[in-house]
């Protein structure tokens, strides 16, 4: 069956967080997603402004997706992914690079001339996006503060 990569909808969040929780509580991940968890994290990610997201899918099956927004910075606009998750059994096919690809073009279109996201360091996923075109930036790290709660 042919893929077909489309817009996301908002009637997609659902079936996306899903997926999504499916992907992230497993290996290698093993995160702690429930499928309410997943769900506000999607919907938050549809809703922020200028959200940017694409879904791949096979006939009814989602295969994958992403979701991010377009952000003023300076005199450019950056696109900030936030998420990228493939069906686990469907990953090292393509599906993420025809994702990205089209992401790409879409981004492109509304004017973006960055793209970055946050991901686990040495992981496949470093890997895939490196591939992706991505590199890790000599200038930028992550900072992060956690409180107790």
């Amino acid at each position: 069956m042919k893929m077909t990569i489309r817009d996301v909808q908002p009637a997609d969040v659902t079936t996306c967080a899903r997926l999504f929780c499916e992907v992230f509580s497993n290996p290698p991940w093993n995160e702690d997603w429930t499928m309410e968890t997943a769900h506000r994290r999607l919907a938050d990610c549809a809703a922020t402004p200028h959200f940017v997201g694409v879904l791949a899918e096979d006939g009814n099956d989602v295969a994958g997706f992403a979701f991010g927004n377009l952000q003023h910075y300076m005199h450019e606009q950056h696109y900030y992914l936030l998420e990228l998750c493939v069906d686990t059994r469907r990953q090292r096919q393509g599906i993420g690079g025809v994702i990205m690809e089209a992401l790409y073009t879409r981004i492109q279109e509304k004017g973006a001339n960055r793209i970055y996201t946050l991901t686990a360091r040495d992981t496949a996923a470093q890997a895939f996006y490196e591939k992706a075109g991505f590199y890790v930036s000599p200038k930028m790290i992550l900072m992060a503060r956690r409180f107790s709660s």
